[in-house]
């Protein structure tokens, strides 16, 4: 099932990534694309403002009529939630919902192939109306493909053990807050 999660997820990362193309396949069997050519159904920057809006059909109850968002165009799956530019090697994208300033801490504390790492710009691109941060990872081209998704991923891993470390801490005051009332 698709969740808003995915859709905004998907939004981000095609308002983001030069060339980036989606497929959304209704589950009636339509087709709508999104990208920024005269073919598509809507641009990115219309379906980013549809998924942000409020009540809007696109943003709300989308598993009730989404059943697949396929990255085209430039935008191409590399690993886990990891995007990679097919026209750009060394771009690695994520969407992430921390905030930047955790997600820079995440980043200076990495335990990964510290040569690609060293060699990683990061950019870090808040998007207030979706309420998520697009990071994207550039790497020198002297690095193998593999590599540098492995960087991705374990950046990635980093950020979802953030997630659940915070969610669990979250959890565990609630549970405290509960049991003494």
């Amino acid at each position: 099932m698709i969740g808003k999660d995915i859709v905004t997820a998907a939004a981000a990362l095609a308002h983001s990534v030069p060339g980036a193309e989606l497929l959304l396949r209704r589950t009636d069997g339509a087709r709508l694309v999104v990208a920024g050519h005269s073919r598509a159904d809507l641009s990115p920057c219309t379906f980013r403002h549809l998924v942000a809006e409020g009540p809007c059909p696109i943003a709300e109850e989308v598993e009730t009529w989404l059943g697949s968002v396929e990255p085209r165009g430039t935008l191409e799956h590399a690993v886990a939630g990891v995007y990679r530019s097919r026209h750009r090697a060394g771009e690695r994208w994520f969407v992430a919902d921390l905030d930047s300033a955790r997600l820079r801490q995440l980043f200076d504390d990495l335990d990964c192939d510290r040569e690609v790492a060293d060699s990683t710009s990061v950019t870090l691109r808040a998007d207030v109306e979706l309420g998520v941060v697009v990071v994207k990872l550039e790497v020198g081209s002297r690095f193998s493909v593999e590599r540098v998704d492995q960087l991705a991923l374990c950046v990635y891993a980093s950020y979802l053990a953030e997630v659940a470390m915070c969610a669990s801490k979250e959890s565990l005051l609630d549970q405290g807050q509960n049991w003494r009332e």
